[in-house]
């Protein structure tokens, strides 16, 4: 039996249709738009702070208590911090690592300085700091494995003197950071020093990550 519709019924019947196909499209165009995402590292990330990209930047990765006792770790760190400030455009004028252990060993009472005299005795216009907290290669006190840790919160400090000198987070501890290596037996190929330059590594790029964009999974 054929059945005969008005002429506004046709139109509200193709509008519907018309509706239902927009839907589908934009629907797949968003799992389409989420498959990219994914394949393309995950979600973009943007800075927690954006830095000064023109100004002395010192990188000061403060282990007064002494937790590390493998000291190429900050080495690493903060190399990778610096490279990755260079190939992102973030900051080129980090000071070097090595000038900070000449002032370090030759300053007077170095350890009674605040964050803020550091980075102006040396120049800087912002310090990042970084408070390590705990470092092992060792994680698992007598566990024949290397399960590598460290630790550490960071912050922004300016060293113009005003009385708050706290950029970034504005209140707090600082932000932060864990990294960790995989297990791996004591007995295998991997040494103590491996594990130290993992770590370091790792830990350079997180710390690197808070000050510019990039993608979840990078």
């Amino acid at each position: 039996m054929n059945t005969k519709y008005s002429s506004k019924t046709r139109n509200a019947i193709s509008f519907a249709g018309l509706a239902i196909l927009a839907s589908t499209a934009v629907t797949g165009c968003q799992s389409l738009a989420g498959f990219i995402v994914g394949m393309q590292g995950g979600e973009l990330i943007k800075p927690e702070f954006e830095l000064s990209p023109d100004g002395p930047l010192l990188i000061l990765f403060d282990d007064r208590a002494g937790r590390i006792d493998r000291p190429q770790a900050l080495r690493k760190a903060h190399k990778v911090v610096s490279d990755q400030f260079v190939d992102q455009r973030v900051n080129s004028r980090v000071i070097p690592f090595t000038e900070w252990q000449r002032f370090q060993q030759g300053a007077n009472k170095y350890d009674r300085l605040t964050i803020r005299e550091i980075g102006e005795k040396m120049g800087a216009e912002q310090v990042i700091y970084v408070g390590v907290e705990r470092f092992a290669t060792q994680s698992q006190e007598g566990a024949p494995i290397f399960d590598g840790l460290f630790e550490a919160r960071v912050k922004v400090i300016s060293t113009d003197r005003t009385r708050d000198v706290r950029l970034w987070p504005r209140d707090g501890a600082g932000h932060r950071i864990s990294v960790s290596t995989n297990p791996t037996p004591m007995d295998g190929d991997t040494g103590e020093g491996d594990v130290a330059d993992e770590l370091g590594e790792k830990m350079g790029e997180a710390v690197a990550k808070l000050f510019y964009e990039h993608r979840e999974h990078e």
